[in-house]
C-alpha cells in the first residue's frame, strides 16, 4: 500500500505540483531499511550478491572518464531493489497469512485502478491518461508507463495462473481485462492475446482447436491491420521501417545513443563490467541495458542472481510457459528492473509461482 500511495502521489504531484516531489527519498529510506534489516538476519546469499554488484559497479565506474555520476549511482541501487525485495520475499514465504492478505489487497487496488481508469475512458480525463500528447491509452492511477503494462500484464498472469478455467466468472478479473483494452501499449495487448489463447486451452469448451486457431487468425489479422494499414504504427513502418514501429524506436535509440556512448567511452574493462555516466542513454530493452549498465560478466551475475531469486525450485510446464512469455515482454519493453513499483508486481508473480509449486509438489 505504501508503494501504491507513492505513485498515486507521483502522478497526482506530476500533473499539479511538477515541481515538487517528495515519493524517492521515501523509497530510499525504504531500501535502506530493507539493507540493513537483510545484513541484520544475516542473509548472507544477498550480502554475497551485493557485495558483487557493488564491485562491478565500481570496476567499471573507475574506467570511465566521468566516474559515480549521480545518475549512476542512483541507478546502481534502482538495480540492487528488486534483488533486496526478492531476498526479503524468500525468507517470509511460507507465512500463509501474509501471501494470503497481501493478494487481497492486491486484487483490490488493481479494480480500483480500473474502475478509475474506466471513468477517465467514459469523461476524457488527462489525470487517468497513458501518455502525454495525443497518443491514445489510460492507465488510472500509474504514473508511469512502464508500471501500468507490467503491472495490468503480471495481473493477468496472477488471475490466470490462480483461477485457471474458474477466472472467466471472475468479475474482478473481467473488469480488468477490459481495463486492458484501453491501456494503449503493446505489451498489454500481446498479453490479453496469451491470455485469451490460455483461457481456450483450459477451458472445458468443444471446439478449443479450431477456438484457438481463430483467435490466433485474428490477433495476426489485428496486428496486419494496425502495423500495414492504419494508424501510427503503420505511419512509423513507413517512415522508419517494421522493426521502429514494432520496437516503438527502441532501435533507433540503441544505434543513435547507446551505441555511440558504448564506442566512445568504453574500454575493454568496461565490456565486462559495463559504466554509464547517464542511464538515459539505454535503449530501453531491458535486456540489452542490464549489459549496458553491467557488462557482459556483470549483466550476466545480475540476471542469474535474478533468476535465482525469482523462480521456484519446483516449476510446472505451465509456469514455464507464462515465464518464457513474460520473458518475451521484458526484451522489448524497457524500465522493468529499475522501477520500483514493477519490483512489487513481481513479488505477487513470485508468490503466485510458488502458490502453484506447492500445489504441483502435493
Amino acid at each position: 500500500m505504501l508503494f501504491w500511495g507513492l505513485e498515486v502521489s507521483d502522478k497526482l504531484t506530476y500533473y499539479f505540483f511538477p515541481e515538487f516531489s517528495f515519493s524517492q527519498y521515501i523509497k530510499a529510506a525504504v531500501l535502506i531499511g530493507f539493507l540493513f534489516f537483510q545484513i541484520a538476519v544475516k542473509d548472507y546469499k544477498f550480502i554475497l550478491i551485493a557485495l558483487v554488484m557493488c564491485i562491478v559497479f565500481s570496476i567499471g565506474q573507475i574506467f570511465l572518464e566521468t566516474t559515480f555520476s549521480r545518475n549512476a549511482l542512483l541507478t546502481f541501487f534502482k538495480f540492487l531493489f528488486p534483488i533486496l525485495l526478492l531476498a526479503f520475499i524468500n525468507n517470509r514465504i511460507q507465512n500463509y497469512e501474509l501471501t494470503s492478505g497481501f493478494f487481497k489487497t492486491f486484487e483490490w487496488v488493481m479494480v480500483v485502478n480500473s474502475i478509475l481508469l474506466l471513468i477517465g475512458v467514459l469523461l476524457s480525463i488527462k489525470l487517468f491518461n497513458t501518455y502525454q500528447g495525443n497518443r491514445f491509452g489510460y492507465n488510472g492511477m500509474f504514473a508511469a508507463v512502464s508500471n501500468g503494462s507490467y503491472g495490468y500484464i503480471i495481473t493477468m498472469f496472477y488471475f490466470l495462473l490462480r483461477y485457471k478455467e474458474r477466472v472467466i466468472k471472475n468479475w474482478k478479473f473481467i473488469l480488468i481485462f477490459i481495463s486492458c483494452i484501453f491501456i494503449g501499449t503493446k505489451a498489454v495487448y500481446l498479453s490479453m492475446g496469451f491470455a485469451i489463447a490460455y483461457i481456450v486451452v483450459v477451458s472445458k469448451i468443444p471446439f478449443k482447436r479450431t477456438l484457438l486457431v481463430a483467435a490466433i487468425l485474428t490477433g495476426l489479422l489485428l496486428a496486419y491491420y494496425f502495423f500495414f494499414q492504419y494508424g501510427m504504427f503503420n505511419s512509423i513502418r513507413q517512415s522508419d521501417g517494421l522493426l521502429s514501429a514494432l520496437l516503438s524506436y527502441r532501435d533507433q535509440l540503441f544505434l543513435e545513443r547507446t551505441l555511440p556512448f558504448i564506442q566512445e567511452s568504453w574500454s575493454w574493462v568496461n565490456y565486462l563490467f559495463g559504466g554509464v555516466i547517464d542511464y538515459d542513454m539505454r535503449s530501453q530493452m531491458d535486456i540489452v541495458d542490464v549489459f549496458f549498465f553491467w557488462g557482459i560478466f556483470g549483466g550476466a551475475f545480475y540476471l542469474f542472481a535474478f533468476l535465482r531469486l525469482f523462480i521456484p525450485r519446483k516449476i510446472d510446464s505451465t509456469g514455464w510457459v507464462f515465464l518464457s512469455f513474460f520473458a518475451f515482454i521484458v526484451l522489448l519493453a524497457g524500465n522493468f528492473f529499475v522501477y520500483s513499483f514493477v519490483a512489487i508486481f513481481l513479488v505477487v508473480l513470485k508468490l503466485i509461482f510458488h502458490e502453484k509449486s506447492l500445489e504441483t509438489s502435493e
